[in-house]
């Protein structure tokens, strides 16, 4: 039998030219993507994580197994109900955003894996896909033991089924970036920019974070994601590399419009577990400073390294950095039965962590913490009260997130008159975002248009129903305002 290095470079780049049909037939530009190239220009695609089917399955097996072992012997019910209950709230959030999202990944896997461009590329993309598939089943798997206990984790499986307005963001996130994407643009999109940039090092520091905060369940999954997300996450970049060679404009517009998408979803949903989730004894560093360490160094090296500019927002977005997370957990709390996990009051001591973390922000943010901490000595613990009122909030137009860009004084919402009708944005990327592609995001129906249109009923109650809550289910305050420390806090006047 022929040594491993004898054959693989041959299997693996395995093409041919086509004798009876057209290149064009087999690799649609409307589907294989822009700009279309003769297989010339893509037969030097090469990634450094070259790997069998053989040597796939023995390592995914082994994988597999060490999750297994871990979940019969930290991954019981009782093994959670010992975890601080703020903690198990981030789990909450994390694992409804993750495994319907990875499913959909595999979707746009296997299109690359049918229409990339190269016989490697395709191979890189097959091995994509079964790790998508897998990355869907884990939180599945873990998860569903603990929704006879607690029903909010039946949303690890429902989260991307229902209207919630969380799952709506989610959607228009995860659909355009994951099944509808032609191949040039998932690889950028997905495999450079969300998975080398974000998630990727987010499993890295949010294993950390898991550790420290005792869950050894969350902790094995996300490594073991993790390691799956280093190998196929290296497809963006020889894509990226041929694309800057023929159309380096386009190639810059995509990482532009892709990261500050990504970034609007990831501020909330690792930002409100680094920050306020977590319990203060066990965060090791604030979410901008993980930002700072694990992303933005990281991914300006990889812009450097293939010739491209930091995105023309760059400035905003690292201002957002001091602001973003913050102002959408604060409005989320307050209307935290929209959402299908339970919220934490940041006490004296987390905010003076905020305070030292944020120095810059958190002094105009303040304030509004005090008023809520007011209302709870007002009302008294376990008495549930929202501040606002019985409709809705607005939502942007481009990403389907609550207006919350901008700081308490300043709100950096935008608007643009489009085929006779008014769009509202939350930050001037999201305008230029839909402006470039009106065609693609003009017939959407957010949370207010749904309303709007009859499709959504207005009434607060009716629409928490219409998001998949009940009482029981819906978000509350973690402890229902029975804190130590707001029982004691003397009364202002």
């Amino acid at each position: 039998m022929s040594e491993r290095d004898e054959w693989f470079d041959l299997a693996r780049k395995l093409d041919w030219e086509f004798s009876y049909v057209d290149a064009h037939a087999v690799f649609p530009e409307d589907i294989s993507g822009t700009p279309w190239l003769p297989h010339a220009a893509w037969q030097d695609w090469d990634e450094p994580y070259k790997t069998t089917y053989t040597e796939y399955v023995t390592q995914q097996s082994a994988k597999d197994a060490a999750v297994h072992a871990v979940r019969a012997a930290i991954g019981q019910v009782e093994d959670f109900q010992k975890l601080d209950p703020a903690w198990l709230n981030a789990l909450k959030l994390h694992a409804a955003t993750l495994p319907l999202a990875e499913f959909a990944a595999v979707v746009g896997n296997l299109r690359a894996a049918r229409f990339g461009r190269d016989s490697a590329w395709r191979t890189t993309a097959n091995f994509g896909a079964l790790d998508e598939f897998r990355h869907t089943q884990i939180p599945l798997l873990i998860m569903h033991e603990l929704v006879r206990w607690d029903r909010q984790f039946d949303w690890t499986h429902k989260f991307f089924h229902t209207n919630n307005w969380v799952a709506i963001a989610g959607r228009h996130l995860a659909d355009e970036l994951l099944l509808t994407a032609n191949p040039i643009e998932f690889a950028v999109a997905t495999n450079f920019v969300f998975e080398t940039g974000f998630t990727n090092l987010q499993f890295v520091g949010l294993s950390a974070v898991a550790h420290a905060a005792g869950d050894r369940m969350f902790e094995t999954m996300v490594k073991s994601i993790q390691t799956d997300e280093a190998r196929h996450a290296q497809i963006g970049h020889p894509v990226l590399r041929t694309l800057m060679q023929h159309d380096p404009e386009y190639a810059q517009a995509l990482v532009d419009k892709w990261f500050w998408r990504s970034w609007l979803f990831f501020a909330i949903v690792t930002g409100f577990a680094m920050d306020y989730l977590t319990p203060l004894q066990h965060r090791q560093q604030s979410f901008k400073e993980f930002m700072e360490e694990w992303v933005l160094d990281q991914f300006q090296r990889s812009l450097l390294d293939m010739g491209l500019e930091r995105p023309w927002y760059w400035e905003q977005f690292i201002a957002s950095l001091d602001w973003y997370h913050h102002m959408v957990y604060a409005s989320a709390y307050t209307y935290r039965a929209t959402t299908w996990f339970d919220f934490v009051l940041p006490g004296p001591d987390e905010r003076a962590w905020l305070a030292q973390k944020y120095p810059h922000s958190w002094p105009s943010l303040e304030g509004r913490w005090e008023r809520i901490e007011q209302r709870w000595q007002q009302s008294g613990p376990g008495v549930e009260w929202h501040s606002h009122g019985a409709t809705p909030v607005g939502f942007c137009n481009l990403c389907q997130i609550v207006l919350c860009g901008g700081t308490p004084s300043h709100n950096t919402a935008e608007t643009l008159f489009h085929g006779g009708r008014k769009y509202i944005f939350c930050s001037e990327p999201c305008l230029r975002i839909f402006s470039a592609e009106p065609e693609r995001y003009a017939s959407h129906l957010d949370v207010v248009m749904r309303i709007l249109t009859g499709a959504a009923p207005a009434n607060l109650l009716e629409l928490l129903r219409y998001f998949g809550l009940d009482q029981d289910l819906w978000g509350k305050d973690v402890r229902g305002g029975n804190y130590p420390w707001l029982r004691t806090a003397p009364e202002r006047s």
